[in-house]
């Protein structure tokens, strides 16, 4: 806090992410972010009901991206009916509620699924790229969709997709109207602006000044803190970047940031990817098999609670559970399926 008083710990890659004034939700609390000061993050309550929800980099491995395609080419055989695998027919109940409830995806085409519920407006993506890339593209859509109409987002994620939430209704078809919105263009300065860019370089670059030489230290056995290594490194890194930004260390801080934090050369190509194929818009009553899990990580978002994460899981699989065939959703405004096609 800043008025004193811990509520506990947090990775430095997440904290590194956050602006003055973004709201996450931390110890059962909304809080907003302040400042970083010599490894120590300070925060003040928050009114806000929506947030960011900390990860912890060793609680998940992402996928690879040759995971990631060998995965799109097994779902793209489910999409044509082709079931040779175990797994696959394990699941297969799973992939038919799918199809009824929105569609399966098959190689060449895109799904994103909208619908409304009580917590607000829900666009959820589906790259299967993996978590690091769907941080990154995450933020760079929600940033790219709140240049046409300005909005605040919740973000979730996992390996398959991710979740842009608003209170007010996202103006998805007039996004993916514009070419720009899956464009590897003003790729890395639109990244810099949804996500504090600045505070992620700032941290790759105390590595880089230690192997560099251009901080101390200690001796063995009388090694310096941590926080002073913190204060040395972020002042010199406040020098190169006011009076020389095209320092050698500066900007390799940067494109370690992007490189490693990020994944952004993944990222650029899993852009390239979807500007090329099919865009398939769905709107639906209740959320699908597919966007359930990404829903139960987001779960962090709600307000401290009595219930175990397993009864909530429950509930909310209640709450959407389907016992017939759905009929055909019919959009008020929107139009339902291909809202583009792109050739390869």
């Amino acid at each position: 806090w800043l008025s004193g008083g811990s509520l506990g710990t947090l990775e430095e890659g997440f904290i590194s992410k956050l602006k003055p004034g973004n709201t996450f939700w931390f110890a059962g609390r909304s809080l907003e972010f302040v400042k970083v000061k010599d490894m120590t993050a300070y925060v003040k309550k928050s009114k806000a009901t929506k947030g960011l929800i900390p990860s912890w980099a060793g609680g998940r491995m992402p996928l690879s991206s040759q995971l990631s395609a060998v995965f799109r080419d097994k779902l793209d055989e489910v999409a044509h009916g082709i079931e040779q695998d175990v797994e696959v027919k394990a699941l297969k109940p799973l992939f038919d509620l799918q199809a009824r409830l929105s569609h399966l995806p098959q190689s060449h085409e895109f799904l994103i699924e909208s619908f409304k519920s009580k917590e607000g407006h829900h666009l959820i993506f589906y790259p299967f790229e993996g978590r690091l890339v769907h941080e990154g593209m995450a933020s760079l859509l929600a940033y790219r969709i709140s240049a046409i109409k300005p909005a605040s987002f919740s973000i979730a994620m996992n390996d398959y997709g991710f979740e842009l939430l608003a209170d007010e209704d996202i103006p998805i078809e007039e996004a993916l109207e514009d070419a720009a919105f899956f464009s590897i263009e003003k790729l890395v300065e639109d990244i810099q602006q949804s996500l504090n860019a600045n505070e992620m370089a700032r941290r790759r670059f105390r590595d880089i000044a230690h192997i560099g030489g251009l901080v101390f230290t200690g001796y063995p056995g009388q090694q310096i803190k941590n926080k002073h290594l913190q204060a040395s490194t972020s002042l010199l890194f406040e020098v190169f970047n006011e009076y020389e930004p095209d320092n050698l260390l500066v900007r390799q801080s940067y494109n370690e940031a992007l490189a490693f934090q990020l994944e952004e050369f993944r990222l650029r190509a899993a852009l390239q990817r979807i500007a090329k194929q099919n865009i398939i818009l769905k709107n639906i009553e209740r959320p699908t098999p597919f966007a359930f899990p990404i829903l139960v990580d987001s779960l962090g978002r709600e307000r401290l609670t009595t219930e175990t994460l397993e009864e909530r899981i429950a509930k909310m699989a209640r709450r959407y559970e389907v016992d017939e065939v759905p009929e055909p959703v019919k959009p008020r405004s929107r139009k339902t399926g291909i809202v583009r096609k792109k050739g390869f």
